[in-house]
């Protein structure tokens, strides 16, 4: 409770207010934190017997002398709660600084429950991230035992939910810390009292949120989602450091789905990042990007993902001024309705079906057949993205 590091910021405290030498003692009366660093581990005489006997120690001159690691000054116990756990000493004459007594020991004590305070925080947020990591990483036996640990947070994992990655870039060349991180952890958590949060990766600043969704007929309602994504951005655009990528993944039933629903998260974040990233706030659900994210994991089977980039790239061989990509591209884009490209791109629908005839002869594939399409369409994923 009293630790060599919460007894020297005791010293620091009180000596930046007093112009007196301050030492801190253990129950033990060794000097843990002291204004003199020569002294750390000493053993304090006077400190030992204000201990015992728990009460303020007046030592002058002539006590000094006969005591060991002693100078004058006067030695007063701190409390936590009704226990003693240690005594603060101030070095000087007994009558100069005897009014200060009141005042070192409240600033001592104070200093002793705000770091006990902490302590309980740090502990409930430990757990509470160890809860999210055994739930995404699919790594318990029994769910009885994550219940136990989530009811002592008053937390419901009997709620559907979802698993959110959250990711931070940082604005204007600022750089991002774990304040940044904590402080999302905060919003994601208040007044949301059902959202589960943990710091996924300080160094990748990314953070996962476990959050409840309203589900209908084995689905989950999207729509309630963007919902709470326009008030979570609302709520940063103040912050002027970073900007922020949300990437919800799917829904799976019971405990055991959080694993999927994260991968599913994971899937998305990875994907998106084949992209350069920007300073405005997005998101990405999984449901969207399926196709994308299947390309994603072919590259894994290199003959085969090798063998979908080729058509793509035998029409760039043969177009070298980009007409028939930016044609094929905004064929997709107006979801293979000619009138609808005709009219993005200001040209005759002839002129359109002319192009993409012309794609069908370089590509051997047929984009009017739902097959060949589809398989275009891939072609133009893998090389190029989702974001084209």
């Amino acid at each position: 409770m009293l630790s060599k590091n919460i007894a020297q910021k005791i010293v620091d405290r009180v000596m930046t207010a007093l112009n007196y030498s301050i030492n801190v003692i253990d129950e033990n009366g060794i000097i843990i934190g002291s204004g003199d660093p020569s002294r750390i581990n000493d053993i304090h005489e006077g400190a030992q017997l204000a201990f015992n006997d728990c009460r303020i120690v007046e030592i002058d001159n002539n006590i000094a002398n006969q005591l060991k690691g002693v100078k004058p000054g006067i030695n007063v116990p701190i409390f936590f709660g009704q226990k003693p756990v240690g005594i603060v000493g101030i070095s000087g004459d007994p009558d100069d600084i005897r009014e200060q007594i009141p005042l070192v020991k409240s600033i001592a004590e104070l200093i002793i429950e705000q770091a006990e305070a902490m302590s309980h925080v740090q502990w409930d947020r430990r757990h509470r991230e160890e809860l999210v990591f055994q739930l995404i990483n699919g790594d318990f036996f029994k769910e009885e035992q994550l219940t136990d640990i989530a009811e002592r947070f008053k937390l419901d994992l009997k709620l559907p939910r979802i698993a959110t990655i959250i990711k931070l870039f940082p604005k204007h060349g600022h750089k991002i810390n774990s304040d940044h991180l904590n402080r999302l952890v905060y919003l994601l958590e208040n007044p949301e009292r059902d959202n589960i949060v943990a710091i996924k990766s300080v160094t990748r600043k990314e953070v996962v949120v476990l959050k409840p969704v309203k589900v209908t007929n084995e689905t989950w309602s999207k729509q309630n989602e963007l919902e709470r994504i326009k008030t979570l951005f609302k709520r940063i655009e103040n912050d002027q450091k970073y900007a922020v990528k949300i990437f919800l993944g799917d829904y799976y039933p019971n405990l055991n789905g959080l694993s999927q629903s994260y991968l599913s998260a994971k899937a998305t974040m990875e994907v998106n990042e084949r992209f350069s990233s920007n300073e405005k706030n997005e998101f990405h659900f999984y449901n969207d990007a399926m196709l994308p994210i299947s390309l994603h994991f072919l590259k894994h089977v290199t003959w085969h993902a090798d063998r979908i980039k080729q058509p793509y790239l035998l029409l760039e061989k043969h177009d070298k001024k980009g007409v028939l990509t930016g044609t094929l591209k905004s064929f997709y884009q107006q979801n293979c309705n000619i009138n609808a490209t005709s009219d993005a791109l200001a040209l005759h629908r002839n002129t359109i079906r002319y192009r993409l005839e012309r794609i069908c002869e370089i590509t051997d594939i047929n984009l009017f057949d739902f097959n060949g399409c589809v398989l275009m369409y891939m072609s133009l994923l893998a090389n190029v993205g989702a974001k084209f």
